[in-house]
């Protein structure tokens, strides 16, 4: 779910509402680049196609106009909704354990990390949970969040979009830190991930950055390009980090909107390679491969050491494909319809799909237990296990 967004640094209100139409435009027919029409792909059949079992589904609640993916513990799953429920699965059988209501509605979440779970609220609000489902603290950041918070190292860790970070103490809500970089003229409305790395968080910003930010303190440890912008005019100058970030060891890798693909060392944020590659998505890491998806809805599979180019597949071409899952010997995407597709990770052969109820997948297909767990934006939150 991506929109353009006018900052605080936009001239004029009324000069830049009256240009987002043709901005908008423009994104829309950019990311539709590979064709004149951008008309998504109408789905063949699968030659024997491997057999997807739905192992559990739970109707969680409306996820329309959000950012809500589940958070995925070992033996429990985390999920919210548009109208503030929160909801506890137990990730074997996909029992509700718990359920409360937020005191408003949702915009973004879950984090969770055992201890505490975390959801945004649409206008900066932050809601702590404990484990068994009782608000724990809540608190505002200071504009709306478009990401899931992130929770660990005795920390909820929250990016608004104002492109400011916040850190609160997990058990108490009191802020230990901010961080800010400065937000370009224009930038994407959607969710670009956090993740841990040691003592660091590593983040994706616009203007194509890759930041990594101490937990002691919030300083900035590197600052590393993925993609330069480029272009004479604000829409042709996007850059913007999108979707999940990839980390595998001391290796973390991201993509840009009209931009690249590209590979840190995680201590130092010296890139490693990168390869060109506008990203409609984020990354996916297994075993020694990188997978991404272009803002065509085109697959790409890399070798994770040195970015080399396995294979493409653009049988989904404009079906405004999530950011990829991985799971042994597949990987997956969500599309616009509901559909989940798993394509091989050795070749990038279509080898299955299922359709759960005809909405959006709204965040990327996440391992669990063997199988991957989706949620669509109807509500939808399912188990699906491959059976090859």
């Amino acid at each position: 779910m991506l929109s353009w967004r006018p900052t605080r640094h936009t001239r004029s209100w009324r000069v830049g509402a009256a240009w987002a139409i043709g901005a908008i435009a423009w994104l829309l027919g950019a990311c539709s680049s590979s064709s004149n029409s951008g008309t998504p792909a109408e789905l063949s059949a699968i030659k024997s196609p491997l057999s997807i079992k739905v192992a559990w589904r739970v109707k969680v609640g409306d996820g329309r106009g959000a950012f809500l993916q589940p958070a995925v513990l070992q033996n429990a799953v985390f999920a919210a909704s548009t109208d503030g429920d929160l909801v506890r699965i137990d990730a074997q059988d996909g029992t509700v354990v718990w359920r409360v209501r937020a005191p408003t509605a949702l915009g973004a979440g879950v984090g969770a990390d055992g201890f505490v779970v975390a959801a945004a609220g649409q206008r900066g609000e932050i809601y702590a949970y404990s484990a068994d489902g009782k608000l724990a603290w809540q608190a505002r950041v200071p504009s709306d969040v478009v990401t899931a918070p992130l929770v660990g190292h005795g920390l909820v860790i929250v990016r608004s979009t104002d492109q400011t970070v916040t850190a609160f103490e997990a058990q108490t809500g009191h802020k230990k830190w901010s961080f800010q970089r400065q937000p370009p003229a224009l930038s994407l409305r959607g969710p670009t991930e956090l993740v841990f790395s040691g003592e660091n968080v590593i983040g994706g910003f616009p203007g194509g950055r890759l930041v990594a930010i101490a937990l002691s303190n919030g300083a900035a440890r590197w600052d590393s390009v993925v993609s330069e912008p480029k272009g004479a005019t604000e829409v042709e100058r996007l850059a913007d980090v999108l979707g999940s970030i990839g980390l595998e060891g001391n290796r973390v890798c991201a993509a840009s909107y009209q931009g690249r693909v590209a590979c840190f060392d995680a201590d130092s944020g010296d890139q490693q390679w990168a390869r060109e590659m506008s990203a409609g998505a984020g990354v996916a890491i297994e075993d020694t491969q990188l997978f991404g998806v272009d803002s065509a809805s085109t697959v790409h599979a890399f070798t994770l050491s040195g970015g080399t180019g396995q294979w493409t597949n653009k049988l989904l071409a404009h079906r405004s494909v999530s950011s990829p899952g991985s799971v042994g010997k597949w990987v997956a995407v969500g599309d616009y319809r509901g559909y989940v597709h798993l394509l091989s990770a050795g070749d990038g052969q279509l080898v299955g799909r299922v359709e759960l109820d005809g909405s959006a997948i709204i965040a990327e297909p996440k391992g669990l237990a063997g199988g991957l767990l989706v949620q669509t934006q109807h509500g939808a939150l399912a188990l699906l296990m491959p059976q090859g």
